[in-house]
């Protein structure tokens, strides 16, 4: 964080207020703090909480029900720099929830100066097991304002049946894709790979996460919980997409395209929350009850405008608690061999 002032995090529920705290460690509740807020990534890029320290109980921060609030949404709030005339906004939204359904969700984005957007639904379904991250534009509604300043977003939930289902996880803030005007539009690219090989990166059995419906909710079970690479940045630009290449090795019931999540955290503490789908490639060696599975994903709108420099870390965990075993594995399937591949994070964007 880039200035010393901590911001609060209020939420008022119609009934009583469920949480009022500041962004550093809750003094008031050592024993499950909320986690702690990130810093800025850029002047242009914030992310609320700093993804790393998310307790394995965190806080059911509950996002408010109801058509009639009178001020009494959830409200995050964000302080902006830069001092740059504003032309589009991103804000990026992890929710949880303690069912799989489709959810109303609605939010809105108030300027620094004041200016309010319309009440945006945002469409929000869980029928996986993890929560869920959208990404919510605004392409017009502050143009030419200057960015510095408090921004503030509310959310709410306009069915008001007393369920309390949808929980506030994390959010980001990015004006002008997270880059100042000297960057954005630059011809100029530039691009690092970090690959950890088998005897420096951490290749085992992938942790089996608790919860029932919640079990691949960032928020029920921390991110301590899963296991995680670190990877070290260098060369300093502007990050438009970031690539991870990895091989699972699972035996015959399990099967990592479902229960496999993965998690990419950056310098500032932000996240991105994947599940892997479909492999690039598999093989099953004659004779053997395991199959390996070669996965290449491309990460590219929850990382722009992110700073190349510095530690990321990703992270994997199994969100279903049985038998099944799949291992992060430092070979893998190509062209039907088995070769050394190690997990690799490439990133790539715009030179500062």
């Amino acid at each position: 964080m880039r200035t010393p002032r901590l911001l609060l995090l209020g939420v008022v529920l119609s009934s009583f207020a469920l949480l009022g705290a500041t962004c550093d460690n809750n003094k008031d509740d050592d024993e499950d703090p909320l986690p702690q807020r990130a810093l800025a990534a850029t002047p242009f890029l914030r992310t609320y909480y700093q993804t790393q320290t998310i307790p394995k109980s965190m806080r059911a921060i509950k996002i408010p029900e109801g058509n009639n609030f009178e001020d009494q949404e959830l409200q995050v709030d964000f302080d902006m720099s830069g001092a740059e005339l504003v032309t589009d906004v991103e804000v990026g939204l992890s929710v949880g929830a303690n069912r799989s359904a489709d959810y109303d969700l609605y939010a809105r984005l108030i300027s620094a100066v004041g200016t309010a957007s319309a009440w945006k639904p945002i469409d929000v379904k869980t029928a996986e097991k993890f929560q869920v991250q959208v990404v919510i534009s605004f392409a017009f509604e502050f143009d030419n304002e200057i960015s510095s300043g408090k921004w503030k977003l509310q959310l709410r939930d306009p069915i008001e049946d007393n369920d309390s289902r949808l929980m506030f996880r994390n959010a980001s803030l990015r004006i002008n894709d997270g880059e100042s005007s000297t960057i954005r539009g630059l011809a100029n690219d530039a691009t690092q790979t970090v690959a950890l090989s088998g005897t420096l990166g951490r290749y085992d059995i992938l942790p089996e996460v608790f919860g029932g419906v919640n079990s691949g909710d960032i928020g029920i079970w921390g991110f301590n919980a899963m296991l995680s690479n670190v990877f070290t940045m260098t060369t300093a630009f502007s990050v438009r997409v970031a690539t991870v290449q990895f091989a699972i090795a699972e035996n015959d019931s399990a099967d990592a395209s479902k229960n496999l999540v993965l998690v990419v955290v950056p310098p500032s503490g932000g996240l991105s929350i994947w599940v892997p789908g479909d492999s690039v490639e598999s093989l099953k060696p004659a004779g053997s009850s395991v199959n390996f599975r070669r996965y290449a994903m491309d990460i590219s709108i929850d990382m722009a405008g992110e700073p190349s420099t510095g530690t990321w870390i990703v992270a994997l965990v199994d969100v279903k608690h049985d038998s099944n075993t799949m291992s992060l594995s430092s070979v893998g399937p190509v062209t039907a061999a088995l070769v050394n591949f190690p997990i690799t994070l490439s990133l790539s964007g715009r030179t500062y």
